[in-house]
């Protein structure tokens, strides 16, 4: 069935932004063409908003099928990051804070909801071995935003770092440096690791390096 999606609107959302912000403005004789990629990234943005994000709790929906049925059941890091990944940067742009603020509500879900005892949920295999290093990857852009108001700010940098660190102790062999997709139990020496999980945990040891320290 033909459905229209989180992971196609948000990263569009998310490219149109960064488009935007990456052409110089006398690039273009009139500025339309600057211009279309911005009113692209709110028109896509608010689309998503409108249809696959509970504005209430902070859930980005995965998809709203033909029938106009939207795909509860399933809410994905992933989609959580390109939603406020999106949502920050129009925000850089317009310095509207309601961007801002939706941005927080969706990375409030994940670290609050799709969290146990600030943990996420394994992931090992697959496509979905990879969702959580997208969710990093804009999630700690977020909390590097220097405008954020303080509390939400040290939440935000207090559980990404105590993720990060689990991580490294636990889920992490030492023998030979892989990472499974399981936070809290690393691959034994000879236990294959699957490339997405291996990788989600390169992308938080990535993001761990661009952390900002708070002031």
């Amino acid at each position: 069935s033909k459905s229209k999606n989180a992971c196609s609107n948000g990263p569009a959302a998310l490219v149109a932004a960064r488009l935007y912000r990456f052409f110089d403005q006398a690039q273009f004789k009139d500025g339309k063409v600057r211009n279309a990629y911005l009113n692209e990234a709110i028109k896509i943005f608010t689309w998503e908003k409108n249809v696959l994000f509970d504005r209430n709790s902070g859930a980005v929906y995965d998809n709203i099928n033909a029938k106009g049925e939207i795909q509860k059941n399933w809410i994905f890091t992933y989609n959580a990051g390109t939603f406020l990944g999106a949502a920050h940067e129009l925000y850089l742009i317009t310095g509207d804070k309601q961007y801002l603020d939706d941005a927080v509500l969706a990375g409030r879900y994940v670290t609050e909801q799709l969290s146990k005892n600030g943990i996420l949920p394994d992931a090992t295999s697959g496509d979905g071995g990879l969702f959580h290093g997208i969710f990093f990857r804009y999630f700690v852009k977020l909390i590097n935003e220097e405008t954020l108001e303080i509390g939400v700010r040290k939440k935000f940098h207090d559980w990404f770092t105590n993720l990060a660190t689990v991580m490294a102790e636990q889920g992490v062999n030492p023998n030979t440096m892989l990472y499974a997709g399981r936070f809290q139990k690393a691959p034994a020496d000879d236990e294959p690791v699957g490339l997405t999980p291996h990788l989600t945990g390169c992308m938080l040891m990535e993001a761990m390096c661009v952390l900002k320290p708070l002031k």
